[in-house]
């Protein structure tokens, strides 16, 4: 068996093994929350956890989509593009523009602000996590700025209904964007030349670009589309809240980043799936929502988050190791 067929045949037991592993926390984890919390398996909890994982669980798939692309690829930065598109999108709104049109507008503005990204890393060259920290700051602080710092209200109550409202008990957002998105990309990553293309990017970027792929405009376009997703979720933010908050993405990149590395993804491209992503944002909101119900402090939310992430890097490092071992 080649080099190459023996890595593939590696990579798609690891990626099977792991979904088996994510499984089986995510089952621990609701035992784990049942027990701290006497509210957690009421059936008002499901729709709250599903509401709540739309919108970070757009960010997680777009944080794995860029780092299989390797490069190694990051973005610091979704947070920040969801606060800043919401109030670009309350903006135009309050201008007298249709909130629909609005919504279209912030779509296209997250995908520039993406492209932005995508321009500093892969044009001039700048590496992701600084460039990304860079426009985390210069878009947060934009938003802040242009707000004063406190929320921007006047959406309509008609646009709450992706937001707000469910079909058969189940959120919206989660039935019409976010289960369509994550079965598209996976199956484009599956499926398809151009998911072929962006694995390759992440395996080996020098061979791919002998083989005639356009490595730059691979991993710009998934900085793009990162950018939209973000955009994506900043409409789920506002038709849910009816306003737009200059500091709504706050901490959502940490989270995203643990979500895709829980999945399997790993930051040096190559590697990840769309259903580990998928299971590891169930972990997350999981966690999340249970230590809230249970009253547990803040401080120690993010210290699990933490631990969380440090599993994640360990569990891809012994990927990494035993790859080594059996080549």
């Amino acid at each position: 068996m080649s080099v190459a067929k023996h890595r593939l045949a590696f990579i798609r037991a690891a990626v099977h093994g792991r979904l088996l592993a994510l499984l089986l926390i995510w089952l621990v984890s609701i035992a784990a929350m049942a027990v701290l919390s006497p509210f957690f398996l009421q059936w008002q909890t499901v729709p709250f956890i599903l509401q709540y994982v739309s919108i970070i669980g757009l960010l997680g798939i777009a944080q794995t989509i860029v780092m299989l692309a390797g490069g190694p690829g990051i973005d610091l930065s979704v947070g920040s593009v969801l606060s800043l598109v919401g109030i670009a999108m309350s903006a135009l709104v309050k201008m007298g523009v249709e909130v629909h049109l609005a919504a279209g507008v912030g779509l296209c503005f997250g995908a520039f602000l993406g492209l932005i990204n995508g321009i500093l890393i892969t044009r001039i060259g700048i590496p992701s996590l600084i460039a990304t920290i860079a426009t985390m700051f210069a878009f947060g602080g934009l938003a802040v700025a242009l707000t004063g710092g406190s929320p921007v209200g006047g959406i309509p109550e008609s646009f709450g209904w992706l937001g707000q409202e469910a079909t058969l008990g189940v959120p919206n957002a989660f039935l019409f964007v976010l289960l369509p998105v994550a079965a598209s990309l996976h199956i484009m990553l599956t499926k398809t030349v151009a998911g072929r293309h962006i694995v390759a990017c992440g395996n080996n970027d020098h061979a791919s670009h002998l083989l005639g792929i356009n490595v730059s405009v691979v991993r710009t376009s998934l900085y793009v589309l990162n950018g939209a997703l973000a955009a994506l979720g900043s409409i789920i933010s506002m038709s849910w809240f009816l306003s737009a908050r200059p500091d709504a993405g706050k901490g959502m990149e940490l989270l995203a980043i643990t979500i895709a590395v829980l999945g399997g993804s790993h930051i040096f491209g190559g590697v990840g799936s769309i259903p580990g992503t998928v299971i590891a944002m169930l972990i997350v909101t999981t966690l999340q929502v249970g230590l809230q119900l249970a009253n547990i402090s803040p401080a120690w939310q993010l210290g699990v988050i933490g631990m969380l992430l440090i599993l994640s890097m360990s569990l891809n490092s012994m990927k990494s190791w035993r790859w080594r071992r059996t080549r």
